[in-house]
């Protein structure tokens, strides 16, 4: 944790990673300036010489320009998803939007889908310091993966609570749901960036997740099992003044 580092080393750290950040939003505008011309450039034979569209592998080059742009923007949402703006937030009224912005799907899917939280933990959920926006996308990538992974007749649900760890208690995030369970073999890099095992994935939901909840100096973990899949985020809880 960063409390536990000297202000010197943790001031040498700081910097060196917003120079990583700098260095990497270069070389993607950089990459991104060329990849524009590129695919204008065929747009425009494709206007000029209309007979290019009979190529066998015309429209392949189109695709692979596209993929080229979607892992640009992905690479650019992993290295920004650190910057926060720390502000009170209402997370009970957050979650409680999230659930019913996605109740009309569950309903049409015919699954369950809840929110409750522990009484204990509500003045937390009230005011809490941090990013809403992308502890919402946090949530919100989870609650989503969670209607992937379930069927009819399953549930999804969203509990929050305090839990006690090593350092003291946590606000206790977990997101659980009865679908298929997540083969072992794929426990272990789940959370890496562009490592995926769904059909059209792209391998940053979750590690978005993961970076956006160790940039609020909280943990993500995952368990599976053929009952219950669990996401459980542990936020910290600021010591009253």
């Amino acid at each position: 944790m960063y409390k536990e580092i000297d202000p010197q080393s943790y001031e040498i750290i700081r910097n060196l990673m917003d120079e990583h950040k700098q260095l990497s939003s270069m070389f993607i505008h950089e990459l991104r300036n060329p990849l524009s011309l590129l695919k204008g450039t065929l747009q425009y034979i494709e206007m000029k010489y209309c007979e290019v569209k009979g190529y066998k592998y015309w429209y392949q080059l189109f695709d692979l320009i596209q993929d080229m742009e979607h892992m640009l923007s992905n690479a650019s949402l992993l290295n920004s998803c650190t910057c926060l703006n720390i502000d009170d937030t209402d997370l009970l009224d957050l979650i409680n939007n999230i659930v019913k912005t996605y109740m009309p799907e569950a309903e049409k899917q015919k699954k369950s889908l809840v929110f409750r939280h522990d009484e204990e933990c509500e003045a937390v959920l009230r005011s809490y310091p941090c990013d809403a926006y992308k502890i919402k996308q946090t949530i919100t990538n989870l609650v989503k993966n969670a209607f992937e992974a379930t069927t009819e007749g399953n549930f999804i649900e969203i509990v929050a609570g305090i839990q006690a760890t090593d350092s003291g208690e946590a606000l206790s995030i977990m997101i659980n749901n009865n679908g298929a369970k997540i083969p072992e073999e794929e426990i272990d890099d789940i959370f890496q960036p562009f490592v995926t095992h769904k059909a059209g994935g792209t391998g940053i939901g979750l590690a978005l997740a993961k970076r956006i909840v160790s940039a609020h100096l909280g943990s993500i973990s995952v368990s599976s099992s053929d009952e219950l899949t669990s996401f459980s985020i542990l936020l910290p809880i600021p010591k009253k003044q």
